[in-house]
């Protein structure tokens, strides 16, 4: 076994005005060429790292380590496993005490194989069986005694489930539809159900969504289409579940056959099934253009206010990415980060091989990442209305995918948006529709007085993350110099996770 240099740090932080705390962190020193770790979230229950390692002792299998650390960051365990090497790591998940990773392989007779491991004796179990379907997935979740499975057979969204112990899928009825998207699986765990959102176009060709409810059997409770009304459509959703087998959607909707939102709507399905959709147009919040310059958000309210004088409609259009929604004390919170793809342009000559013409000038779009701009936050009701608004600048954020980059926390009346840019967690302030503190800056603390972060060795991977009640932790790659602090290597590449607490 290679050795691993393991720093653990314990001290508490000072805490900034922003009120963001580092109690912990823990690195992992990475030689040349190792992988870096995936890291799921258990909860109260720690964090699980997992990657892929160099596998000396034998040829068919390909070996994974494995740690889980508690909340205090302590090694609650470390050890390896060893996967046929026709397998290949496709997904995860976190259920009742058991950490699940979910291997593919895509053959003749495509296979999965499931490893399950228990987080109290870390006893593991193994499950193989027959795919049946050509499936590129895409979802999978772990609910009982219950496999959900979600994603594409030829390019059709397809649910599976399978049961412990038994090789054949079950196929869930109403998705294998060229006509639809699949956006989401919903689990809930304390009733043995699970919800599924899925995006169709209508026969007048917009779109709407489908909601449909499953128990562990695979058996359909509710099947409900959401129609929008007059000619809007509805673009994206997501589900969240309210006592009384009620549910709350929320997501983008556009003006008839747009692929750009126009604003956010809130529909609350009863448990009958009746449903009333309440829309928002960006141009109706309060804040949402709070993340420009004040110039421009001055020019750009008074043409709102112009428009309405005329009795003209405002028309403004975001790509707008949902996230899931947040429940606290009976209020519901929805966060949407606004982005738009990133393109450059180059011309270069392609020289005397191209058709005989050295001077050949071609013209390339080259697709740059997505710039991320403003982060719109909601607040609304049991019944789907709008309560407040509020929204949070972005700054320097480009990614080459589509990833939740800003999180809510809540202490009391507050709330506090957080994402992480280059080393340093930065911070906003709200109390419903006022900003209680502006943007705040705090580095990511480092386990050494005198260590410096020579450069950030990849911001596409790493970021932050929800990990339980107001406690996120933050993860990456670092290289590190430090030229004073006695015991310690001048210079250092890093693995990290830094406990984040908003106190």
């Amino acid at each position: 076994m290679k050795y691993i240099t393991i720093f653990l740090f314990l001290g508490l932080a000072t805490q900034s005005i922003a009120q963001v705390s580092q109690p912990n962190r823990l690195e992992i020193e990475l030689k040349n060429y190792e992988q870096k770790f995936l890291v799921v979230s258990a909860e109260e229950r720690g964090l699980i790292l997992t990657r892929q390692v160099q596998n000396t002792e034998t040829r068919r299998e390909n070996k994974y380590e494995v740690y889980h650390i508690d909340t205090a960051f302590n090694i609650e365990y470390h050890d390896f496993l060893f996967v046929e090497t026709k397998f290949t790591l496709k997904g995860y998940d976190v259920f009742d005490e058991q950490f699940y990773m979910l291997f593919e392989y895509m053959g003749s007779r495509p296979e999965f194989y499931l490893v399950r491991m228990n987080l109290i004796d870390y006893s593991i179990n193994t499950f193989q069986f027959e795919s049946q379907l050509p499936l590129a997935l895409t979802e999978f979740e772990i609910i009982e005694n219950t496999i959900v499975l979600g994603g594409f057979v030829n390019s059709r969204p397809t649910v599976v489930t399978y049961f412990f112990g038994e090789n054949k899928p079950k196929v869930l009825p109403g998705f294998y539809n060229n006509k639809s998207e699949l956006l989401q699986i919903e689990m809930e765990d304390d009733k043995g159900v699970f919800h599924t959102i899925s995006a169709f176009k209508t026969d007048r060709g917009r779109k709407a969504l489908n909601l449909k409810t499953f128990d562990t059997n695979g058996n359909t409770v509710k099947d409900i289409n959401i129609d929008p009304t007059d000619d809007y459509s509805l673009l994206y959703g997501r589900a969240t579940s309210l006592k009384g087998e009620a549910l709350l959607v929320t997501g983008t909707y556009t003006k008839k056959r747009l692929d750009m939102s126009r604003g956010l709507f809130i529909a609350r399905v009863n448990p009958n099934g009746e449903y009333v959709i309440n829309y928002y147009n960006f141009a109706d919040l309060k804040n949402f253009f709070n993340y420009m310059k004040a110039k421009r958000e001055k020019r750009v309210r008074e043409r709102i206010e112009r428009r309405k004088i005329k009795g003209k409609k405002n028309k403004f259009n975001y790509r707008l990415l949902v996230h899931d929604i947040v429940e606290r004390n009976g209020r519901f919170i929805m966060v949407g980060e606004a982005y738009y793809p990133k393109y450059s342009y180059n011309s270069f000559y392609a020289g005397s091989f191209s058709y005989g013409n050295p001077y050949n000038n071609n013209y390339g779009q080259i697709f740059d990442g997505y710039k991320y701009t403003h982060a719109v936050v909601i607040g609304f009701d049991r019944r789907g209305r709008l309560m407040w608004d509020n929204s949070f600048e972005v700054n320097d954020v480009v990614s080459w995918t589509l990833d939740q980059y800003v999180h809510v926390s809540h202490k009391k009346d507050k709330t506090a948006l957080l994402y992480l840019y280059d080393n340093e967690i930065r911070t906003k302030i709200i109390e419903k529709d006022d900003v209680v503190e502006g943007k705040s800056f705090d580095e990511l603390k480092l386990s050494f007085d005198y260590d410096e972060v020579k450069n950030d060795s990849g911001r596409e991977y790493g970021g932050l993350e929800d990990w339980y009640d107001n406690t996120f932790y933050a993860y990456g790659v670092q290289n590190l110099s430090n030229k004073r602090d006695r015991g310690v290597k001048l210079n250092r590449e890093v693995f990290f996770i830094n406990k984040i607490i908003y106190e």
